[in-house]
């Protein structure tokens, strides 16, 4: 194992279903158990204690069995609330003791200059160039760049695809979502949320919104257009010798 402290994941959703299972992969950590709020832990959870075939442990009584000083944890949450729900609960997290820890895919892109913060995941295909910093508590996932000399401030999540130019700034609690593009040196402010395909080329005030339009449904149906451009009908295409 590249860490020996055994770790404990937070969460029993899709997220860190997701997270678990690269860390499983790359053999990064010792997952013992999975902790959770006692009022979100389902009947059929309390009732077999069991989750990934790993122990479930309200989150209220963790320390009675995985103390602070016996295990590493890791946040594995959503972006709820511009990911203030996430921040609540380090927060929480901290304040008794335990010491959060970040996972980087080892096919993430990035050298000996990645500056990352705490309980950050950032998984396959990302590209961090040299300057860029990484602040606590980010998420960034598959296939995203992160320019030279950038920075990604505390507490933001990054969608699959995003490319984000050199020298610009991330403000706290953003959320970007899938395949948007950030201009170079710029400054996104604080709150922002950056819907999916949206194109950045200012800099933005805090709690700014851009939501790009959706493509619109062409009047044709498939049938009808593939007949009238004369492009071939996928059942008959034949396959040359």
């Amino acid at each position: 194992m590249k860490n020996m402290k055994p770790l404990v994941i937070f969460g029993l959703g899709k997220i860190s279903d997701v997270v678990y299972q690269h860390i499983v992969r790359d053999q990064s950590f010792q997952v013992v158990a999975f902790t959770c709020d006692r009022q979100w832990l389902d009947q059929a959870t309390i009732d077999k204690g069991r989750h990934q075939a790993l122990p479930v442990i309200a989150f209220e009584d963790l320390e009675k069995t995985y103390p602070p000083e016996s295990v590493d944890l890791i946040i594995a949450m959503g972006y709820q609330n511009l990911n203030a729900s996430r921040l609540q609960k380090c927060a929480e997290a901290k304040t008794r003791g335990y010491h959060l820890v970040s996972y980087v895919s080892p096919k993430a892109d990035h050298g000996h200059w990645l500056t990352i913060g705490e309980n950050c995941v950032i998984l396959d295909g990302v590209g961090i160039q040299p300057g860029a910093s990484i602040g606590n508590n980010v998420f960034i996932w598959n296939n995203s760049l992160i320019g030279h000399h950038s920075t990604i401030k505390d507490d933001c999540w990054i969608a699959a695809g995003v490319t984000i130019g050199g020298s610009t700034t991330l403000g706290e609690r953003c959320f970007v979502g899938l395949n948007a593009t950030l201009g170079g040196e710029i400054t996104v402010g604080a709150d922002n949320l950056l819907g999916g395909a949206s194109l950045i080329l200012k800099s933005t005030a805090e709690k700014s919104v851009f939501i790009a339009a959706g493509t619109e449904k062409f009047r044709l149906d498939s049938p009808t257009f593939l007949r009238m451009t004369s492009l071939p009908a996928m059942g008959n295409v034949q396959k040359k010798d």
